[in-house]
């Protein structure tokens, strides 16, 4: 499925799913906005966040600041090209896991796995 949406993704929308990720964890956070620490953290995808978040900037898809609190630190947030970019792959990443889950998912397993990830979100304090 990652290779299928990797390749989707950068076919149509031009964005490697990890890019992806990257603005799809800021779009969920508060203020569209997290400590570059905090967002690798959550990041499903480790390593190059440096780097990522550098590319991402350099398109005008989220901006980096210096954290008020800690000068050595930044925050990452979403801009509005950034929220668009993500809108539009949004558009292909729904259409690849519909393409290649919806076959094989009864209504009854979707009430299960609904079931089993809200209580994994549930853990997680998400």
């Amino acid at each position: 499925m990652l290779r299928e949406l990797h390749r989707s993704l950068d076919a149509e929308d031009r964005i490697a799913v990890t890019e992806f990720d990257v603005l799809i964890t800021l779009d969920n956070a508060p203020g569209k906005a997290m400590r570059m620490t905090d967002l690798a953290g959550r990041r499903c995808f480790l390593g190059g966040m440096t780097r990522l978040v550098g590319r991402l900037e350099e398109r005008g898809f989220l901006l980096r600041t210096t954290d008020p609190d800690d000068a050595r630190a930044f925050h990452a947030t979403l801009t509005a090209a950034g929220e668009k970019k993500l809108a539009d792959g949004a558009v292909t990443h729904d259409a690849v896991l519909d393409r290649l889950m919806t076959p094989h998912i009864t209504l009854r397993d979707l009430r299960a796995l609904e079931r089993v990830l809200g209580s994994v979100l549930d853990g997680c304090n998400v």
